[in-house]
């Protein structure tokens, strides 16, 4: 089973598909686990106070979401 430490976290400052420049002040969170990648948008700054393990842990959830029965 995966777990929210094998995902590889990339920052870029592009969409990761259109290639279109991030709106100032932004940073795109880019996710890859396996062969799924998800990505979410964050303020620059806000960037600056997380650990890249907090990042594995948010894209995990995008990447890997729970199913509740």
């Amino acid at each position: 089973m995966s777990k929210y430490k094998d995902v590889v976290v990339n920052l870029s400052t592009k969409h990761p598909e259109t290639g279109e420049a991030v709106p100032a002040g932004q940073t795109y969170v880019i996710g890859v686990l396996g062969n799924k990648k998800k990505w979410y948008a964050i303020d620059s700054q806000l960037l600056n106070k997380l650990s890249n393990e907090d990042l594995q842990k948010e894209l995990f959830k995008l990447l890997h979401p729970q199913t509740h029965h």
